[in-house]
């Protein structure tokens, strides 16, 4: 390996309450393989969060994330198709965000992207739920101003981020609801919207294949710009 640095993911990013955001994570790594291009996370372990992390780059294409000489996520180039259903009903994404996202007695009530517990300002505050006919999700996001890079437009983690929580909402069945965590994340950005710009994030159900369950999802602003796209693979623990 050469080209060692060191990474903190701050605190506040976290998806469970004391390791970080799988999305969010994903975004950071992502940057530092190919910011304008599709690439694929693989996430190894918890990711610690307050805590200097090594980033370095192996012989290959991997980009190597780890924690006191423990893997904890890679990152390479990738190639990733995916055909996203476009924007859906906003009203009906608004109808789902009221009660939507994670609140009190989840597991992720302080999550990042999903979690009610979550200022404005503070959280994504993404929330939404899955359509009761079929495995989609909608979700409604409002990007905010302390979540912009210094060109006034958002982070791209953060976009990775809202990428992330909404796949789990539209790949699990609501009758049997099992925890489930991030195991790998294939996204690219493509727009990077403003803090005044609302957006909508739909995911979709790809496949299923035991305790692997694969799901898209894609933003979009108001207007219908695709900001972002990921294909994901949840992993059931529980």
């Amino acid at each position: 390996m050469n080209n060692d640095s060191t990474i903190v993911i701050d605190r506040r990013f976290n998806g469970p309450r004391l390791s970080g955001n799988g999305g969010y994570v994903a975004g950071v790594l992502a940057r530092h393989v190919d910011p304008d291009g599709a690439v694929e996370v693989t996430l190894r372990a918890p990711i610690p969060i307050g805590t200097p992390l090594t980033l370095a780059r192996n012989g290959d294409d991997r980009t190597l994330l780890q924690h006191d000489a423990k893997l904890v996520a890679e990152a390479r180039p990738a190639t990733l198709t995916l055909d996203p259903p476009g924007i859906q009903d906003w009203a009906a994404a608004e109808r789902l965000a009221a009660d939507g996202g994670c609140g009190e007695g989840s597991d992720f009530q302080w999550c990042l992207v999903c979690g009610r517990a979550r200022d404005i300002g503070d959280g994504l505050r993404v929330f939404g739920q899955r359509l009761e006919d079929r495995p989609m999700s909608l979700s409604l996001y409002q990007p905010h101003a302390v979540h912009a890079a210094a060109d006034g437009r958002i982070d791209a983690p953060f976009l990775w981020g809202a990428l992330d929580c909404p796949g789990a909402w539209a790949v699990q069945d609501p009758d049997d609801w099992r925890l489930a965590m991030t195991g790998r994340m294939t996204g690219q950005v493509f727009h990077r919207p403003r803090p005044d710009e609302p957006c909508m994030v739909v995911g979709w159900k790809v496949g299923a294949e035991g305790r692997k369950l694969l799901a898209g999802t894609a933003v979009y602003t108001r207007s219908g710009t695709l900001c972002a796209q990921a294909l994901s693979t949840w992993i059931v623990v529980a």
